[in-house]
Protein backbone atom coordinates (compact mmCIF):
# COMPACT_ATOMS: atom_id res chain seq x y z
CA UNK A 1 0.00 0.00 0.00
CA UNK A 2 1.16 3.35 -1.00
CA UNK A 3 2.72 4.75 2.23
CA UNK A 4 0.86 8.46 1.79
CA UNK A 5 -2.68 6.75 1.35
CA UNK A 6 -1.71 4.70 4.20
CA UNK A 7 -0.58 8.14 6.46
CA UNK A 8 -3.84 9.75 5.13
CA UNK A 9 -6.20 6.63 6.12
CA UNK A 10 -4.52 7.28 9.41
CA UNK A 11 -5.13 10.71 9.58
CA UNK A 12 -8.88 10.35 8.82
CA UNK A 13 -9.18 7.33 11.30
CA UNK A 14 -8.01 9.41 13.82
CA UNK A 15 -9.81 12.57 13.07
CA UNK A 16 -12.91 10.22 13.09
CA UNK A 17 -12.30 8.27 16.48
CA UNK A 18 -11.58 12.03 18.11
CA UNK A 19 -15.31 13.28 16.64
CA UNK A 20 -17.12 9.95 18.29
CA UNK A 21 -15.95 10.69 22.15
CA UNK A 22 -13.26 8.71 22.44
CA UNK A 23 -10.45 11.39 23.24
CA UNK A 24 -12.49 13.46 26.30
CA UNK A 25 -13.30 9.65 27.70
CA UNK A 26 -10.25 8.59 28.13
CA UNK A 27 -8.65 12.36 30.25
CA UNK A 28 -7.04 11.54 32.97
CA UNK A 29 -6.58 7.52 32.67
CA UNK A 30 -3.83 5.85 31.34
CA UNK A 31 -0.07 7.05 30.46
CA UNK A 32 0.87 10.01 28.16
CA UNK A 33 2.61 8.35 25.42
CA UNK A 34 5.41 6.01 24.64
CA UNK A 35 7.98 8.48 24.86
CA UNK A 36 8.73 11.44 27.04
CA UNK A 37 8.79 14.54 25.05
CA UNK A 38 8.42 15.89 21.63
CA UNK A 39 11.64 14.65 19.45
CA UNK A 40 14.09 17.52 18.31
CA UNK A 41 12.93 17.55 15.06
CA UNK A 42 9.13 18.20 15.45
CA UNK A 43 9.06 21.75 16.41
CA UNK A 44 7.69 22.64 19.73
CA UNK A 45 4.51 24.78 19.65
CA UNK A 46 4.85 27.86 22.13
CA UNK A 47 2.47 27.50 24.91
CA UNK A 48 2.22 23.71 24.67
CA UNK A 49 2.28 21.35 27.72
CA UNK A 50 2.52 17.67 27.89
CA UNK A 51 -0.30 16.19 28.56
CA UNK A 52 -1.49 12.30 30.47
CA UNK A 53 -3.47 11.43 27.42
CA UNK A 54 -3.63 8.23 25.51
CA UNK A 55 -4.26 7.78 21.93
CA UNK A 56 -8.07 6.90 21.08
CA UNK A 57 -8.41 3.32 21.13
CA UNK A 58 -9.70 2.55 17.64
CA UNK A 59 -7.04 4.89 16.34
CA UNK A 60 -4.79 2.48 18.29
CA UNK A 61 -5.93 -0.82 17.12
CA UNK A 62 -5.72 0.44 13.42
CA UNK A 63 -1.92 2.37 13.70
CA UNK A 64 -0.89 -1.09 15.29
CA UNK A 65 -2.51 -3.23 12.76
CA UNK A 66 -1.16 -1.07 9.59
CA UNK A 67 2.51 -0.54 11.11
CA UNK A 68 2.77 -3.93 13.05
CA UNK A 69 3.73 -1.76 16.21
CA UNK A 70 6.63 0.61 15.08
CA UNK A 71 5.03 3.74 16.43
CA UNK A 72 5.68 6.34 19.51
CA UNK A 73 3.78 8.69 20.49
CA UNK A 74 3.42 11.81 22.65
CA UNK A 75 0.27 14.16 24.20
CA UNK A 76 0.56 17.83 24.78
CA UNK A 77 -2.35 19.99 25.22
CA UNK A 78 -2.70 24.13 24.48
CA UNK A 79 -5.11 26.99 24.80
CA UNK A 80 -5.27 27.06 21.37
CA UNK A 81 -7.14 26.32 18.35
CA UNK A 82 -6.88 23.24 16.30
CA UNK A 83 -6.45 26.10 13.55
CA UNK A 84 -3.77 27.84 15.18
CA UNK A 85 -2.10 24.89 15.58
CA UNK A 86 -2.36 23.49 12.07
CA UNK A 87 -1.21 27.39 11.31
CA UNK A 88 1.80 26.67 12.95
CA UNK A 89 3.11 23.17 11.80
CA UNK A 90 3.80 24.79 7.54
CA UNK A 91 5.32 22.81 5.44
CA UNK A 92 8.01 25.35 5.43
CA UNK A 93 8.91 25.08 9.08
CA UNK A 94 8.35 21.52 9.11
CA UNK A 95 10.64 21.30 6.40
CA UNK A 96 13.55 23.79 7.49
CA UNK A 97 13.11 20.87 10.70
CA UNK A 98 13.98 18.26 8.28
CA UNK A 99 10.64 16.88 6.90
CA UNK A 100 10.09 16.57 3.12
CA UNK A 101 8.98 19.22 1.35
CA UNK A 102 6.29 16.93 -0.73
CA UNK A 103 4.29 15.36 2.02
CA UNK A 104 1.14 15.87 2.59
CA UNK A 105 0.60 18.48 5.16
CA UNK A 106 -2.19 19.73 6.83
CA UNK A 107 -5.47 18.69 6.36
CA UNK A 108 -7.77 21.68 5.11
CA UNK A 109 -10.95 19.85 4.89
CA UNK A 110 -14.80 20.99 5.77
CA UNK A 111 -14.83 17.95 8.33
CA UNK A 112 -11.63 19.26 9.79
CA UNK A 113 -13.09 22.40 10.45
CA UNK A 114 -16.66 21.03 11.26
CA UNK A 115 -15.16 18.91 13.74
CA UNK A 116 -12.67 21.07 15.28
CA UNK A 117 -10.19 18.99 14.59
CA UNK A 118 -7.18 18.69 12.00
CA UNK A 119 -4.24 16.42 11.51
CA UNK A 120 -0.61 16.90 9.31
CA UNK A 121 1.09 13.84 7.78
CA UNK A 122 4.91 14.78 7.28
CA UNK A 123 7.72 12.05 5.97
CA UNK A 124 11.73 11.97 6.23
CA UNK A 125 14.15 9.88 5.51
CA UNK A 126 16.07 8.79 9.15
CA UNK A 127 19.28 6.33 9.00
CA UNK A 128 17.95 4.44 6.25
CA UNK A 129 14.39 4.54 7.61
CA UNK A 130 11.10 6.01 6.41
CA UNK A 131 9.34 7.94 8.85
CA UNK A 132 5.94 9.39 9.24
CA UNK A 133 5.03 11.88 11.52
CA UNK A 134 1.10 12.30 12.24
CA UNK A 135 0.19 15.16 14.37
CA UNK A 136 -3.65 14.71 15.41
CA UNK A 137 -5.35 17.70 16.73
CA UNK A 138 -8.98 17.97 18.31
CA UNK A 139 -11.04 20.52 20.88
CA UNK A 140 -11.75 19.19 24.31
CA UNK A 141 -14.98 20.18 24.66
CA UNK A 142 -15.32 20.20 28.43
CA UNK A 143 -11.77 21.83 28.93
CA UNK A 144 -12.06 23.86 26.31
CA UNK A 145 -8.34 23.46 25.37
CA UNK A 146 -6.55 21.60 22.24
CA UNK A 147 -5.30 18.16 22.79
CA UNK A 148 -2.43 17.79 20.08
CA UNK A 149 -1.57 13.89 19.83
CA UNK A 150 2.49 13.51 17.91
CA UNK A 151 2.74 9.89 15.62
CA UNK A 152 5.84 8.66 14.44
CA UNK A 153 6.12 5.96 12.77
CA UNK A 154 8.73 3.73 11.33
CA UNK A 155 6.89 2.82 7.64
CA UNK A 156 10.03 1.31 6.44
CA UNK A 157 8.82 -1.27 3.55
CA UNK A 158 10.13 -4.82 4.30
CA UNK A 159 10.89 -6.93 1.96
CA UNK A 160 8.70 -9.66 0.83
CA UNK A 161 9.66 -13.70 0.96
Amino acid sequence: MNRKLLAVILGVAMMFTGACGAIQSLIGGGGSGTVGSLWPDVPALDGAAKADLQLPPAAMLFIQAAMQGKLDFVAYTTSKSPQEVQAFYTNERMQAAGWNGDTAGCSDTAAASTLNATFCIFGKKENGKDIGLVIFVTQDDKKKDTQIFYVRIDVTSTPQP
